[in-house]
């Protein structure tokens, strides 16, 4: 943020000032392991921020697109491999109501991992099933979900990777949809920078349509992007304009073009493949203190099974500087759910700790579980916290592209890499 503009804005609105301080503030003093946590690039931030912010695009249909917006589209096709994308969505919530509605009706069967969308119907009435994990493998049985999928005959099959730290096998997937005729979707969530960068598999060759927010892992505005295969581009392009979900700036529209170049570049290849090194380091840092992790992970996720409110959990984490995500784990058997703190690497990551900093952050959180979790553990936490954070960007010039930073503390990142596990 520009100090000298800062200055001002705080003599002429010091209510709204103090607040924007307070948001500046808990990403500079806090360490997050939110997976939706995670700083825009420098670059994405100053188009979004700049004065083609003034200019709209001002074209509704489907066959007009300006020249940067055709140039997003381009660069989005290119980096996943799909036959046509949409880019023009405010929101994955946004995105996610388009396909919903282009591809489903009220009361037909829809099969969900973990009822992922379900949330998103609040207009239109959808009989969501759920498919999850097995209760004692944490994992995909996928004769099980082509059971279900037989039995309920879904006009809809949803994939999402939250909560699952594993690769998907796509093709198994596509099986089970072709089998019963429905459409594969697939939502890649905080997982699209590492599919970008082809670190873990990429669903896009099988789903008929694939979703994702060019913000999290990949460092861009907050727009929701839709995939797809050219037989579905003129429905889902009809459904976005017939419901509203549309968003037509061109500062937005030229961040999302810098931010699929940025992605496309060495720099954050090397990214994303720290973000692996860091969730297995964090990992082991949990595991040498004696935390109970499910699953050992495949992608940025960890998975930590806690015995006690997940709630309280996250408030007295937070007064430690660290901020997490409770919540339940759910699995195929009704009965059976895990409370879990669901644990990323992609804000760390991209404040550049490496893997001898997660270790200390997974070893600090493990204990702390552990412990009373009383004033004196929390002021402990607090303190680690700290130092950990001390000076540290919201986002390290190292993975800006073309940086001239030399980075001493990543001499052989594929050495790393085997290190780690990854």
């Amino acid at each position: 943020m520009d100090k000298k503009l800062f200055k001002r804005l705080q003599k002429f609105d010091p209510e709204l000032s103090s607040l924007l301080k307070i948001s500046l503030d808990r990403q500079l003093y806090t360490l997050s392991l939110i997976p939706t946590d995670s700083a825009a690039s420098p670059l994405s931030q100053y188009i979004k921020g700049s004065a083609v912010g003034n200019d709209f695009i001002g074209q509704y249909s489907a066959q007009h697109y300006s020249q940067i917006e055709k140039l997003a589209v381009k660069r989005a096709c290119q980096l996943f491999g799909a036959e046509h994308a949409i880019v023009r969505t405010g929101d994955a919530a946004a995105a996610s109501r388009v396909v919903l509605k282009t591809f489903a009706k009220p009361d037909e069967n829809i099969l969900s991992f973990n009822l992922r969308k379900s949330e998103y119907c609040t207009d239109e009435q959808y009989f969501f099933i759920k498919f999850a994990v097995e209760p004692r493998t944490f994992r995909l049985s996928y004769d099980k979900v082509r059971s279900l999928a037989l039995i309920s005959e879904p006009k809809m099959i949803i994939f999402s990777p939250v909560n699952y730290p594993h690769n998907i096998d796509y093709q198994k997937m596509r099986n089970i949809a072709d089998e019963v005729g429905a459409i594969l979707w697939v939502d890649l969530g905080q997982n699209a920078g590492l599919v970008v960068a082809k670190k873990i598999p990429s669903p896009v060759p099988y789903a008929d349509v694939a979703t994702f927010s060019a913000s999290d892992s990949l460092h861009g505005p907050q727009s929701g992007i839709i995939l797809c295969k050219k037989q579905f581009a003129g429905a889902l392009e009809r459904k976005l304009i017939e419901t509203g979900y549309i968003s037509l700036k061109k500062n937005v529209m030229a961040a999302l073009a810098i931010t699929f170049r940025e992605v496309a570049c060495e720099e954050y290849g090397d990214y994303a493949q720290q973000i692996l090194i860091n969730a297995r380091a964090l990992e082991k840092g949990l595991k040498k203190a004696g935390a109970e992790v499910l699953v050992p992970t495949e992608n940025h996720l960890v998975l930590v099974r806690i015995n006690q409110d997940g709630k309280e959990l996250e408030e007295k984490l937070a007064q430690a500087g660290l901020l997490v995500k409770a919540e339940k784990l759910m699995t195929s058997d009704e009965k059976i759910n895990y409370p879990v703190l669901r644990l990323s690497s992609l804000d760390p990551t991209t404040r550049a700790l490496d893997e001898g900093d997660m270790f200390t952050v997974g070893l600090t959180l493990g204990e702390f579980l552990k412990s009373r979790q009383d004033s004196r553990a929390i002021d402990s936490m607090s303190k680690i916290v700290k130092e950990l954070v001390e000076n540290l960007p919201l986002f390290s010039e190292e993975w800006l592209p073309e940086s001239e930073i030399i980075r001493e503390r990543d001499p052989d990142l594929m050495m790393k890499a085997m290190v780690y596990g990854m």
